[in-house]
């Protein structure tokens, strides 16, 4: 029983390990016309790619309306902007929110809208994350 126990203590605590995300730990980016974008940096931890420091949005619709939110991102690794024409397919992001619709990022889900590497936990890596921006924000009733 002691052992069936430990065995399902460790695969609970996998589970929990594979991301951090803290409800409590949200911050305000940006809020416009009740549409809220806020930001995390958590850990992520996988099987099937290294461990990774990121950030992760979470966008949140007030209304009871549908929404579109549209943005381009912008980073800086080590002090330089990653790319210069951030209007490009790759840096500019829409999502479409009905009302009362919360969605955000996670570890499940990385490389998309609303993932940003920051640097990796596991190895030494020269590119970091110095800063970003989301830029050109975008709100339409749909």
């Amino acid at each position: 029983m002691k052992a069936m126990f430990i065995s399902i203590a460790l695969i609970f605590s996998q589970l929990i390990s594979f991301s951090q995300v803290d409800d409590n730990n949200w911050v305000l980016y940006r809020s416009i016309d009740g549409i809220e974008i806020h930001t995390q940096e958590i850990n992520c931890f996988s099987n099937e790619a290294p461990a990774q420091k990121a950030i992760i949005i979470k966008v949140v619709n007030h209304n009871k309306d549908n929404y579109r939110i549209e943005w381009d991102l912008s980073v800086w690794y080590n002090n330089e902007k990653s790319v210069s024409n951030i209007k490009d397919g790759e840096n500019h992001h829409s999502i479409d929110l009905a009302g009362n619709q919360t969605i955000q990022g996670s570890c499940d889900a990385p490389y998309g809208p609303f993932y940003i590497f920051k640097d990796f936990i596991t190895y030494v890596s020269p590119t970091k994350l110095t800063s970003y921006e989301l830029e050109n924000i975008r709100i339409t009733k749909i």
